[in-house]
């Protein structure tokens, strides 16, 4: 039954499943293109190499057309409205929010070039494109290195179905002997990974519940003496599209060291802010100051954007900050 259907419909088949995993869907092409890959394969055995040659290449270069023009989009979603599309694509993940960070970290590091493999990497690949987006990489630049990576990915899913044209025939037949009961199987477990990825979230989010201070909390204990000191836990790209933040507020490191706070009085209040939904980035650095044994530590509800929001003060970040310095480096990998 699998194996009709993809003799008479691969190439569309193919197109649909890329296109729809390039767009969001948690559909992945990868199958799809082993499975296509293993049937040409096999047919090929009884005909003409060169022309089995050529219906693989056909397979590869219109998954490469198609993950193009998915990615496409998100590329101009995250030009045009930057980091609300990277925060949207966070919120909606069965991953922990500190996606954003971390994916531009990696494109801060490896600028994009990155493009070429993040098609390999589970979760990497949907957020990529729009960080190169939000980093104002240009289109000519983004083309060539999003389509060389999605070559690359449709013709290693392709020539594994070729190489193991034998192990996927017999897969099929099995399939086949299954019937409807393969697809029942393979959608539970399909929908027992989602479960186990959500149930990480979940525990994460409820792992880092902790009292949190909002906007005008902050105001108010600023009045106070000693004032609470404050700490900013954006990084990367982040910092790179909005380079202020509260005024005195410590900066910290790409790693998130602590060491700039050593020889603090450990008794103050500390408030902890980022930019990223649900305050995760902020309440992992504030778990880990209470590990070592800062006792009043308090995320900011809403992070940096409800302080703004709420009309009180910001500053730019100063000259000299570890910040600014990895802000420079990624605006610089976002032209190589």
């Amino acid at each position: 039954m699998l194996r009709e259907l993809i003799v008479e419909y691969g190439c569309p088949l193919v197109v649909a499943n890329v296109l729809l995993e390039a767009l969001g869907l948690p559909v992945p092409a990868m199958p799809t293109l082993i499975l296509t890959g293993a049937i040409i394969a096999s047919m090929g055995m009884d005909g003409d190499a060169w022309v089995m040659r050529l219906s693989l290449f056909n397979v590869v270069l219109v998954a490469a057309i198609s993950a193009l023009l998915g990615d496409l989009l998100w590329f101009w979603l995250g030009r045009r409205y930057g980091r609300r599309v990277l925060g949207f694509l966070c919120s909606i993940s069965i991953s922990r929010d500190t996606c954003v960070n971390r994916s531009g970290e990696v494109f801060g590091r490896f600028g994009v070039r990155i493009l070429t493999v993040t098609k390999f990497v589970p979760g990497l690949s949907t957020l990529a494109v729009p960080v190169a987006g939000a980093s104002g990489v240009p289109l000519i630049n983004f083309l060539f290195y999003d389509f060389i990576g999605a070559a690359l990915w449709a013709a290693a899913g392709v020539a594994l179905g070729s190489f193991f044209a034998d192990a996927v025939d017999t897969m099929l037949d099995l399939l086949d002997w299954f019937g409807w009961g393969a697809a029942f199987v393979i959608a539970l477990f399909l929908i027992i990974y989602i479960g186990v990825r959500w149930r990480h979230r979940v525990r994460l989010l409820r792992r880092l519940r902790m009292p949190r201070v909002d906007a005008l909390q902050l105001d108010a204990l600023l009045s106070q003496d000693p004032p609470p000191l404050i700490i900013d836990a954006r990084r990367g790209l982040l910092l790179q599209r909005d380079p202020v933040r509260i005024p005195g507020a410590i900066v910290l490191d790409e790693s998130s060291s602590l060491v700039i706070l050593d020889g603090i009085d450990r008794s103050r209040k500390f408030v902890v802010y980022c930019d990223c939904p649900n305050e995760v980035s902020a309440s992992l650095v504030a778990e880990k100051m209470k590990r070592k044994g800062y006792p009043d530590v308090f995320p900011l509800v809403g992070g940096l954007a409800a302080w703004r929001g709420a009309g009180f003060a910001i500053e730019p970040l100063p000259l000299n900050s570890a910040a600014q310095e990895a802000a420079a480096r990624i605006q610089h990998a976002s032209t190589q």
